[in-house]
């Protein structure tokens, strides 16, 4: 029987070689989509796998609320490096705690006359405990534990020696600390936080230090005899790692019950009284995706890209199989003579059923066969896109072979069912009576077009919200400086160049425009500070973005001024100022006012009148002692230097620092290569030891807004598949329902009725089903990209736009789609259709 079918399916396909064509394309296209996005789930799902103790090794987390939730943090794994101490007390089941910290990665290292920049990270030693790294010299159990040792990546050993051994080798580290190298491994297994794709947390290294390396050159940036600063616990330093018992005596569920009392142990009392600090742990096979969430919900709105994407490939997924159910019922309309005939001669409704059944199981193998293909020839394209390699883990073990299986069952079924119980329900007398008889539900073959165009519709507006926030992202973070920003990383502890001597000689470079300091670079980190509009300790307080700048920053970077004035030398401003912001709660420094600069969103938060009368006001900065008075000396025009929305409000204040560590120098755009050059040449006079590292502002700008970028790029080739796939059913829906109404059009132009008002008839019951769609699918929408704007500091505003514009292409698209069916049936003669009746 099972034979029978078969040889009787594929006689039918082959019987209609380019509806199958059609139907494969279609369907494969589906199963592809879905079959990449279990790819990529599947790939942050492996982390870690290939170290023996990852089932046990636990991440210290840290989460942080303002008690008037203005400003939240959730599930930081980067913790203070203090902590290691207190859980190593407090937890004597946990075997090992091990610390690892980025250094930068643009961290000096020099080794005879080679001089580089290199990304470096820090670690305790126990830390090669924990992970069984890939050794290819040294010894894993010591490479650490000597002081002052580091541990080279295969590819860094020979970019810094060649062919010559590594090991016993000197390198001289942040121009400070000399260091042996102790070990050397090889690239880390994929998928691993430690390894090469954008999210993962240590990504890239080239060498691991050990954490005294780090000590000593934080160490030697603090002043001369200057205090040791207290526990700051709001400081994100270091990632903590904890290997539990392999006995089981102490989980992560028991470590995770016990932090808040450690946390209630040793928080300060005064940190308490205005914020909310918890800690918890999570398993080290999370922190890949966990990081990868971070990037693009930074804000936790409660969607994970990983669910995001795989629910997206499984609506494409269902639109391919509506899709089918379409086809197949439009192309089964032409049989219904055959299955009367079959159902006159005996045959029961389940045996029909079953042998459409068998049909769409055949065109689903088929179907899955091209996905495959697909897939693979798309593989090369995904690093590009995504940022890493899914061909590692895809096919890997049994759970994929079982996920094939289900996914042919499912698409079988969704695919199948609604053609399979219309034919079986095919009356023969109907069928026999003419060549064609009204197949399936008309109200069900309307709704499976509707849902098809809804998922498009949906998918439509999410691309439009997301490429109008990405172009607003590009906008307002690049600003309008025409000439190029060039920043120049110089921590003069370290590179033992004198910012000021700097700044002079760079200035005297003919084609630099302007220099100015900055203290971060803007984007890849946000600094805050808690400000409040009265001296009163017990007064309301908000978060403001606070950067720390240096004289001539705003004409540098083209940030036009309001009211008031900028800093400058001629009002003392240098004098008045800190030595340096230390970050939220600041209570260092004299208590006379500090000059402070701030934006046109500070002045509307904080309530002025306008920027005129925000001009010499007081602000107040909160702490253990006094508040801080800061002076408002002027108002410049909002710019943006972050991306992300955990700062519940966008305003900015400016502080005057000196002796920042990144040196911005604006480039004449008509010279560019020269002004390098000078750069470069200035940068060798004055550190000739010491491997410049200048990046172009905006390559810091687009190392944050790629992830934005490739979301986009993911959303609309979704988007684009779906259109595709609903482009096909609509057709095949509009062969159906033309041939449903061929008599109905006989009929009406029998009674005078135009060719032209058959066309607007048929394209109006088209678009209906479309219009509602869009209606289905705004709700939806709107929810969706309401969410993904609140993870920005400055979201664009929602307007109707988007959701008109997916009315208006879905329409067009869909008129396209059935234009020749419609103009078919509008030309039937009225005599050769009713000629039967």
């Amino acid at each position: 029987m099972v034979t029978h079918y078969l040889f009787v399916a594929i006689r039918n396909l082959r019987a209609a070689p380019l509806a199958f064509a059609l139907n494969v394309l279609t369907l494969a296209l589906g199963i592809a989509c879905f079959v990449m996005t279990y790819a990529f789930v599947t790939f942050w799902g492996a982390a870690e796998k290939h170290f023996a103790n990852a089932n046990r090794i636990a991440v210290l987390t840290m989460s942080f609320k303002l008690k008037d939730d203005s400003f939240k943090l959730d599930g930081e794994t980067t913790t203070p490096e203090f902590v290691a101490k207190y859980l190593r007390e407090d937890f004597p089941a946990i075997e090992k705690v091990a610390r690892a910290s980025v250094m930068g990665e643009k961290t000096m290292v020099s080794s005879g006359e080679r001089a580089l920049r290199s990304a470096a990270v820090a670690a305790d030693a126990e830390f090669l405990d924990l992970f069984d790294l890939p050794f290819t010299a040294g010894d894993a159990r010591t490479a650490l534990r000597d002081p002052k040792s580091v541990v080279l990546t295969k590819a860094y050993a020979t970019q810094l020696f060649g062919r010559e051994p590594a090991l016993g080798r000197h390198l001289l580290l942040g121009n400070l600390v000399d260091t042996t190298v102790t070990g050397v491994i090889d690239a880390i297994p994929e998928p691993s936080h430690l390894g090469r794709s954008q999210s993962a947390a240590l990504s890239k290294f080239d060498l691991l230090a050990s954490y005294d390396v780090l000590e000593t050159i934080e160490e030697s940036k603090a002043p001369r005899g200057a205090q040791p600063t207290p526990d700051n616990w709001l400081a994100e330093q270091a990632i903590t790692y904890m290997l539990l018992p392999a006995d089981g005596s102490f989980t992560l569920d028991a470590l995770r019950a016990q932090l808040p009392e450690f946390t209630r142990r040793h928080v300060p009392a005064e940190l308490s009284a205005f914020a909310t600090l918890k800690h918890g742990a999570i398993d080290v096979r999370h922190m890949l995706g966990d990081a990868l969430n971070g990037g693009v919900f930074l804000s936790g709105v409660g969607m994970t890209v990983q669910n995001m994407l795989l629910t997206l490939g499984a609506l494409v997924l269902a639109v391919a199989c509506v899709n089918y159910a379409n086809l197949a019922t439009a192309r089964a309309a032409r049989r219904t003579r055959e299955i009367g005939l079959r159902k006159a001669l005996g045959a029961q409704r389940t045996q029909v059923a079953l042998q459409s059944l068998v049909e769409a199981g055949v065109l689903t193998v088929s179907a899955v066969a091209v996905a495959f293909a697909l897939v693979q020839a798309a593989m090369p394209l995904v690093p590009s896109v995504l940022g890493v390699d899914l061909s590692e883990t895809l096919y890997e073990g049994v759970r994929f072979w079982v996920f094939l299986a289900a996914v042919i069952a499912v698409v079988t079924l969704a695919a199948g069912a609604y053609p399979a119980l219309a034919l079986a329900h095919v009356r023969p007398v109907g069928a026999l009576r003419a060549s064609r008889d009204q197949l399936g539900s008309k109200w069900l073959s309307t709704a499976l077009i509707g849902a098809q165009f809804a998922v498009a519709s949906f998918l439509l507006i999410v691309v439009t919200v997301t490429a109008f926030q990405n172009e607003h992202l590009k906008r307002t973070g690049l600003g309008t400086v025409a000439d190029p920003l060039v920043l120049i990383e110089n921590t003069s502890t370290t590179t033992k160049v004198d910012s000021a001597t700097l700044r002079a000689e760079l200035a005297r470079v003919p084609q630099v425009r302007g220099v100015t300091e900055i203290v971060a670079p803007p984007w890849v980190n946000l600094s805050g500070t808690l400000l409040s509009s009265t001296a009163d300790q017990n007064a309301p307080t908000k978060v403001v973005a606070t950067e720390a700048v240096g004289l001539d920053f705003f004409p540098v970077f083209g940030i036009g001024l309001v009211a008031g004035r900028t800093f400058d030398r001629d009002h003392g401003d240098e004098k008045r100022s800190e030595p340096r912001p230390d970050g939220a709660g600041a209570d260092s420094g004299p208590r006379e006012p500090q000059p402070i600069v701030v934006d046109r969103d500070f002045v509307k938060e904080f309530g002025f009148a306008s920027p005129e009368a925000a001009v010499d006001q007081l602000v107040y900065s909160p702490g253990s002692g006094p508040a801080q008075p800061l002076q408002i000396v002027g108002v410049v025009e909002t710019h943006r230097f972050s991306f992300f929305g955990f700062v519940k409000n966008s305003a900015t204040t400016y502080q005057l620092s000196p002796k920042l560590d990144y040196q911005v120098v604006r480039v004449s755009r008509d010279d560019v290569a020269r002004g390098l050059d000078g750069i470069d040449s200035t940068w060798h006079r004055l550190a000739p030891n010491v491997a410049i590292s200048r990046r172009f502002l905006d390559d810091y700008f687009n190392e944050v807004y790629e992830a934005y970028m490739r979301l986009g790029q993911v959303l609309t080739g979704l988007a684009l598949l779906a259109f595709a796939i609903s482009l096909t059913g609509l057709f095949g829906m509009a062969t159906l329902i033309a041939g449903r109404r061929m008599r109905e059009v006989g009929v009406r132009k029998a009674h005078g009725a135009t060719g032209a008002r058959m066309i607007a008839m048929l394209l109006a019951s088209f678009s209906k089903p479309v219009v509602l769609a869009n209606l289905i699918a705004w709700p939806l929408a709107y929810i969706a990209a309401r969410a993904y704007l609140d993870t920005f500091q400055a979201p664009i505003r929602l307007t109707p736009l988007p959701f008109l514009l997916s009315l208006a292409i879905t329409l067009v698209i869909a008129w396209l789609a059935v234009g020749s069916q419609t103009l078919r049936a509008s030309r039937a003669r009225p005599a050769e259709v009713l000629r039967y009746e």
